[in-house]
């Protein structure tokens, strides 16, 4: 993982919280996400669908990506740009899958409104923040910084 990437991820580690930060603003997010999906809408031609049924997880929702974009589709993956509660972070799930125009496109109409990339290849690294707690929560296993910030808990 990348020192800056590392340095991103530690300053949204906040000790004891697990699904949200302690300043948590939801109604922002949901209008930061509406946003987002506009200009994707309004970029690509094509509609985004929102999945923000999610309980118990650190991340807020999935923008559905269209499998109009995926360079070989897969049956039953999540093809989705995923927003976490944490920090306005934000990864993209397959991005190999997309060309290089798509994935520029979408990474650059997150930074519009102020969202963090982070790179799925790097977020799958052990989980060696300081919130000694969170490192328990597989029961054994150390999770992911994909698990800390962008999965169900």
């Amino acid at each position: 993982m990348k020192t800056e990437t590392r340095n991103i991820l530690l300053e949204f580690d906040e000790q004891g919280r697990f699904e949200t930060p302690s300043k948590f603003d939801y109604e922002t997010l949901v209008n930061r996400v509406a946003r987002i999906t506009h200009d994707l809408e309004q970029g690509f031609g094509l509609t985004f669908k929102v999945d923000n049924q999610v309980q118990d997880a650190s991340f807020y929702c999935d923008i559905r990506i269209p499998h109009e974009f995926v360079l070989k589709p897969k049956p039953n993956l999540g093809y989705s740009v995923r927003i976490s509660n944490f920090g306005g972070l934000a990864t993209i799930y397959f991005e190999e899958e997309y060309s290089g125009e798509t994935i520029s496109t979408i990474k650059e109409i997150l930074g519009r409104h102020d969202f963090i990339y982070v790179s799925y290849d790097e977020l799958d690294q052990e989980y060696d923040g300081q919130f000694e707690e969170f490192k328990k929560i597989l029961g054994g296993e150390v999770p992911t910084w994909q698990i800390r910030y962008f999965d169900y808990l």
